[in-house]
């Protein structure tokens, strides 16, 4: 199921309920005039996301869909492949970010061994491969990720990962 976080925006569409909906904040004599915001629901796993920050629908439809890809790799344990991981690591880094397409993916696998570490950045870091620096990066890197962590290290009796 944590591939769906991966699926091209038309796929990924075709299993979310879309909601346009009047956004809010800044815009001037041009805000609220038209329904801009989207809110997407995924219908297999009840998952949602929003955005409501550009004027331009497509813009917000667009951030939404890679917010709920997201959401879906934090939601989604212990079903994701290691071996999605080795070619984003290089010398001990993470060798992409938030705005790969991949993204979702390498935190589904991260938040996999973390989950089998019992929250230990340490242990987490050695089967990524990883520093611990870079793990705690990666693990703090948006709302979802860093909520999904701080409740595995609770969960295990530690306390949330420092910001």
């Amino acid at each position: 199921m944590v591939r769906e976080a991966i699926l091209d925006d038309r796929a990924l569409l075709r299993g979310c309920e879309l909601s346009r909906i009047a956004r809010g904040g800044p815009g001037g004599q041009h805000a609220n005039k038209t329904a801009s915001g989207v809110r997407l629901t995924h219908r297999r796993t009840g998952l949602s996301a929003w955005s409501g920050e550009h004027r331009e629908g497509a813009a917000n439809q667009r951030v939404a869909l890679a917010r709920l890809r997201l959401e879906i790799a934090c939601a989604v344990r212990g079903c994701a492949d290691p071996a999605w991981l080795p070619p984003h690591v290089r010398g001990g880094r993470l060798a992409c970010g938030p705005a790969a397409a991949s993204w979702p993916l390498v935190i589904a696998v991260l938040l996999d061994l973390f989950a089998a570490a019992r929250g230990s950045l340490v242990d987490a870091a050695a089967a990524a491969r990883l520093s611990p620096t870079q793990l705690a990066k990666a693990l703090t890197a948006g709302p979802p990720v860093r909520r999904t962590a701080d409740a595995i290290r609770v969960r295990h009796g530690l306390s949330p990962l420092r910001a």
